[in-house]
C-alpha cells in the first residue's frame, strides 16, 4: 500500500517519461544499496554466491528483454492476437527451462562451487513469473503505459529489497545467505506479476487469430541475438577476471564493475522510451531522426557527467560504497565509466535501428562482444589492460555504428531525392 502511495505522488508530479526516468534512478539506487548490504553482511565468500545468483538473473533479464521488446513492437502495431500467441509460446518455453534447470541444478551448483544447490532451484521456479512479467512490460511499453511500466520495476525492486533483508536476519546465522537472496528474487517476480496480471489480460483480443509468424520470429531472433551480445559485453570481463586473478583482486574488480555500470542503468529509461516512439513515428509516416538524436544526446550527456564525477570523486565514491579496502581500484573508475558511456551510446544506435528492422548493428554488436573476449584473453596482466581491451572493443563498435548510420542516412537522402525527381 505504501509503494502504491509513493507511486501515486510521483505520477502526479512528473510526466510519463520523467516518471520512468526517476523510477529508474530509484530502482538502481535500491539495487545498488542491496548489493552493498550483501557485500558487508555476507563477507567475500557469501557475497560471491549472492553475486552469482544476481548474475544469473541478469542473464535471464537479457533474454526476457528480447521478449519484452518483441511484445512492445507487436503492441505498437496493434497485433493483439500475435501478442497472445507469442506469450503462450514463451510461457510454455519457460516451464521447459525450469525443468532443465531443476535437472541440471546439482551440476550447475558444483561448477560454480555453490554451497547450497537449493538456491538455484528456488531461482529456477521464478522463471515463469518473470517471463509473464516481461510480457506485461512489453504491452505497457508498446502502449505508452510508462506509469504502469515504471511501477512494475519499482514493486519488483522493493519486494526484493525488503524480503531479502528480512530473510537474511533469520537465515544468515544458518549459513543460508544465498538461499535468502534466491527467495527474495522469487518473491519479487511473483508479487510484481500478480499485481499486474489482470491489466494484461484485458488487452488481448481472443477473437483475433495470429498471422505472419515468420517476421515476428525473425525479429525475436534478432532481439535474442543482440541480448547475447549484451551478455558478452556486460559480463565477459568479470568472468575472465575471476578466471585470471585471485579472489581478492576479482572482488576488487567486481566492485569497480558494479559502480562503473551505473551509466548504463541510469540511461536505460531513455532507450525504453525511444523504442516504441520510433515505431509509432515510422508507422504514421513521420521522420524519427529527431527522436534518435535527442535520445543519443541525453545518454551522452548523462554519461559525460558521470565520467567527470568519477574522475574527480572516484576515491570518495569507492570508499563510501565499499570501504577503504577498495580504494586501490578507484583510479580506474572514470575509465570504466567511459567504456560504459560508449556502450550506452552504442545501445541507442542499435535499438533505434532495431525499431526500424535494420539488423546490421546487431551483428556489429555481437562482433564487438567477441572482440572484447579475445582481447582480454590475450591481454590481462592487470586491470588497466583489461579495461583498455574493453575500451578498444566498444570504441570500435561505436565508430562502426557511426559509419553505418551515416551510410544509412546518405542512402535515405538519395532515395528521397530520386522520388522527388520522379514526381
Amino acid at each position: 500500500m505504501q509503494d502504491k502511495t509513493v507511486m501515486s505522488h510521483l505520477k502526479t508530479i512528473f510526466g510519463p517519461t520523467s516518471f520512468l526516468f526517476l523510477t529508474t534512478i530509484i530502482i538502481n539506487a535500491g539495487n545498488y544499496g542491496l548489493n552493498l548490504l550483501l557485500a558487508r553482511w555476507l563477507g567475500p565468500a557469501g557475497f560471491a554466491e549472492a553475486n552469482l545468483l544476481a548474475t544469473l538473473v541478469m542473464l535471464m533479464s537479457f533474454i526476457a528483454m528480447g521478449l519484452q521488446l518483441t511484445i512492445t513492437k507487436l503492441s505498437v502495431e496493434g497485433q493483439k492476437g500475435m501478442v497472445k500467441h507469442v506469450a503462450k509460446q514463451a510461457n510454455i518455453s519457460s516451464w521447459i527451462l525450469v525443468g532443465l534447470l531443476l535437472f541440471y541444478s546439482p551440476f550447475i551448483a558444483n561448477f560454480f562451487n555453490l554451497e547450497h544447490p537449493v538456491s538455484i532451484i528456488i531461482l529456477a521456479l521464478g522463471i515463469p513469473a518473470y517471463i509473464k512479467l516481461s510480457i506485461t512490460r512489453g504491452v505497457y511499453q508498446g502502449t505508452d503505459k510508462f506509469y504502469s511500466l515504471g511501477r512494475t520495476y519499482f514493486i519488483e525492486m522493493t519486494v526484493r529489497f525488503f524480503s531479502t533483508v528480512l530473510l537474511l536476519v533469520f537465515l544468515k546465522q544458518l549459513g543460508l545467505g544465498s538461499v535468502a537472496v534466491s527467495i527474495g528474487f522469487l518473491l519479487s517476480f511473483i508479487v510484481a506479476t500478480i499485481l499486474h496480471r489482470l491489466e494484461l489480460e484485458g488487452r488481448v483480443d481472443h477473437k483475433e487469430k495470429p498471422g505472419g509468424v515468420k517476421p515476428v520470429m525473425t525479429f525475436l531472433g534478432m532481439m535474442m541475438f543482440y541480448e547475447l551480445s549484451q551478455i558478452l559485453i556486460n559480463n565477459s570481463d568479470v568472468i575472465l577476471v575471476m578466471h585470471y586473478f585471485d579472489a581478492h583482486y576479482a572482488g576488487l574488480y567486481a566492485s569497480l564493475a558494479i559502480l562503473g555500470r551505473a551509466v548504463f542503468f541510469a540511461t536505460w529509461s531513455v532507450v525504453t522510451v525511444l523504442f516504441p516512439k520510433v515505431i509509432e513515428c515510422e508507422k504514421s509516416g513521420g521522420d524519427s531522426t529527431q527522436l534518435f538524436v535527442s535520445a543519443l544526446g541525453k545518454v551522452a550527456g548523462i554519461g559525460v557527467v558521470m565520467v567527470i564525477g568519477a574522475w574527480f570523486f572516484g576515491p570518495t565514491v569507492m570508499s563510501l560504497a565499499f570501504g577503504e579496502a577498495y580504494l586501490e581500484v578507484s583510479e580506474y573508475l572514470w575509465l570504466y565509466a567511459l567504456v560504459t558511456t560508449l556502450f550506452a551510446c552504442a545501445n541507442v544506435f542499435v535499438y533505434y535501428n532495431l525499431s526500424l528492422e535494420n539488423y546490421l548493428p546487431v551483428f556489429l554488436s555481437c562482433l564487438a562482444g567477441v572482440l572484447q573476449v579475445v582481447l582480454i584473453y590475450v591481454w590481462h596482466n592487470n586491470f588497466f589492460q583489461v579495461i583498455c581491451c574493453q575500451l578498444a572493443a566498444i570504441s570500435t563498435l561505436f565508430v562502426s555504428l557511426l559509419v553505418n548510420q551515416y551510410l544509412v542516412s546518405i542512402n535515405m537522402c538519395t532515395v528521397q531525392s530520386a522520388l522527388s525527381f520522379n514526381s
